[in-house]
């Protein structure tokens, strides 16, 4: 199964966003950017709280635009509440992120964009090798208990 990240950003800063999907798809990394992913015709909010639930990390494109965005918000607080793992990605200097999200640490695009998305990029591939070793972890987890329920099983009949 494809690792999924959803970025969640202004459409006025789409093409910092059309820099990320591409380094992030050059990882194999399947990316949810609504400008792309959802077609005319098709309703927003069931295609983006979809996206949002089923998305193994949620990046946040932080700029003014993004902080005046409805959407944003929406698409925010949909995250938090599902418990996904959020990075920040600070597009403007002096831009502070949201106080419910105080004492994470953000990546500042700012300072040289192109090498930050290289950074965010690193970063996602790190996730999703945490994410697939705890995968490892519980399949050999149930192994384990499945081989004693088994013993347990058998043991039983005798």
């Amino acid at each position: 199964m494809a690792y999924r990240a959803f970025i969640s950003y202004s459409t006025k800063d789409l093409p910092l966003v059309e820099m990320a999907k591409q380094l992030l798809n050059q990882a194999s990394i399947d990316v949810f950017v609504a400008e792309h992913s959802i077609l005319p015709g098709e309703s927003l909010m069931q295609n983006i709280i979809s996206a949002i639930k089923s998305c193994d990390l949620f990046i946040l494109l932080w700029s003014d635009n993004s902080k005046s965005s409805e959407w944003v918000s929406k698409e925010v607080s949909i995250a938090r509440a599902d418990g996904k793992l959020i990075i920040p990605v600070l597009l403007k200097k002096d831009l502070t992120l949201p106080s419910f999200m105080n004492g994470i640490k953000y990546l500042k695009a700012y300072e040289e964009p192109e090498k930050s998305l290289e950074q965010l990029q690193k970063l996602v591939l790190l996730h999703q090798q945490k994410q697939q070793q705890q995968q490892i972890q519980q399949s050999n987890a149930m192994m384990v208990l499945g081989i004693l329920a088994i013993i347990f099983l058998l043991a039983g009949r005798e």
